[in-house]
């Protein structure tokens, strides 16, 4: 658990700045039920982070996602302007998509097939968390701080995505899921400016884009070639008709306080999720393995054959 984070998060645990933090979003009062729960959420997340960090990796990725389905439940009710935990539906809102199929008889077939896993989108936690954040991701451009933020359309429910989807769009995993698959899917930026008059302009890292280039192309964006650079650029009205996706690094810093900033393939043209609802996505995968499939989870953190993943 990094201390200075949670320092901050403790703020959701407190009765008095959570009443200030509501009012400066929604201009209302917040009722002391409401705030009760937020806090509830909020010291339930830190109790399970907590105990995640300090249990074996047999059972730390549960424990991880019940952290983040906590925390992301004390967002999501600060974030509504009304109703509270009984107007929440009552699921993880995603759900295992054909496991069985790929997990079963030999476990070292089914190790090597992990990549393959799939989660479909549904009614609840998520889909709510989803509708109330705005689907909003938080940008660092040139500082560790919140210099720019974007709102993606909230996606339709009943779509899937597998661990290879989510894990391409990844890049703080790179070194290591480059060892198993070739397939990148973001590209670092190394300048980006935008305003409305002169629209939008990124320097992206050429190679990993040019394996995604033709989507972007295809959305209105130019791309000119410069050595191992290529400058994306498009007019301000392309530019909010066709959001880029982007996602960070924050596992692995530039100058090891300013996440690294990645343009990524969207999950199809009219597929976009924010950073935070990856990470969701992502715990929920591992969360599940673990809980459902414990042997095969064991057999992968232990080297047995088909270990690679």
């Amino acid at each position: 658990m990094n201390n200075e984070i949670w320092q901050q998060l403790l703020s959701l645990e407190n009765r008095d700045i959570t009443h200030q933090r509501f009012k400066r979003i929604h201009s209302l009062d917040l009722n002391t039920c409401r705030a009760r729960e937020i806090n509830a959420a909020a010291k339930q997340s830190r109790e399970y982070f907590r105990n995640a960090s300090n249990s074996n990796y047999s059972v730390r990725p549960l424990l991880t996602f019940y952290g983040v389905a906590s925390l992301s439940r004390a967002l999501l009710l600060l974030l509504k302007p009304r109703g509270g935990e009984e107007g929440l539906t009552a699921s993880h809102g995603l759900e295992t998509v054909g496991w069985s199929d790929i997990m079963s008889g030999d476990i070292a077939a089914g190790l090597q097939g992990l990549r393959n896993l799939k989660i479909g989108t549904r009614p609840g936690l998520f889909s709510d968390f989803v509708t109330h954040t705005n689907n909003r991701i938080s940008i660092h451009v040139n500082s560790s701080g919140v210099d720019w933020s974007l709102s993606y359309d909230v996606p339709n429910l009943r779509q899937e995505f597998s661990v290879d989807d989510l894990f391409s769009r990844t890049p703080d995993l790179q070194k290591d899921y480059s060892n198993i698959s070739e397939v990148t899917k973001y590209a670092s930026i190394n300048e980006m400016t935008y305003s409305a008059d002169a629209g939008f302009s990124a320097k992206v890292r050429a190679k990993p884009f040019s394996l995604f280039q033709d989507v972007y192309e295809g959305f209105g964006y130019t791309v000119k070639s410069d050595s191992d650079w290529v400058t994306l650029t498009c007019d301000a009205d392309t530019f909010a008709r066709n959001l880029l996706m982007f996602i960070h690094t924050y596992m692995h810093k530039t100058f090891g306080s300013i996440p690294s900033l990645h343009i990524t393939e969207p999950f199809s043209p009219s597929t976009r999720y924010s950073q935070l609802c990856i990470t969701y996505m992502i715990s929920y995968i591992l969360g599940m393995l673990v809980r459902y499939y414990p042997t095969y989870w064991i057999s992968l953190i232990q080297g047995d054959k088909g270990d690679s993943l």
